[in-house]
């Protein structure tokens, strides 16, 4: 299992309800992750093997993200195609990983 620890967050624009951070992981396994703008936001699925991470990707001025997953067992990393929008939420159900997007 992966420890995750957001530090030096801050508003992504004032007065905003989304944060930027940096982000601090612990663990047996620990993966090398490039510098990302990461968001405050993570979810571990139900059995522990995978760990789901956010990191923004803005461009034009326009929000967007990826998730990144981290497979504990297999040590892998992956992530997905930009996604349009603010991740509101992450979490784990029976069919995956899922998002909310505002």
């Amino acid at each position: 299992m992966i420890e995750v620890r957001f530090v030096n967050c801050y508003e992504i624009r004032m007065g905003s309800p989304y944060n930027v951070c940096d982000i601090e992981l612990n663990g047996t396994w620990v993966p090398r992750l490039p510098t990302r703008t990461w968001q405050d936001k993570c979810a571990q699925s139900p059995d522990g093997r995978y760990l789901a991470l956010v990191y923004w990707d803005v461009s034009n001025n326009v929000p967007g993200f990826h998730t990144v997953v981290l497979d504990t067992v297999a040590h892998t990393v992956s992530e997905n195609e930009r996604i349009k929008g603010c991740c509101d939420d992450l979490w784990w159900d029976a069919n995956g990983l899922r998002w909310k997007v505002f």
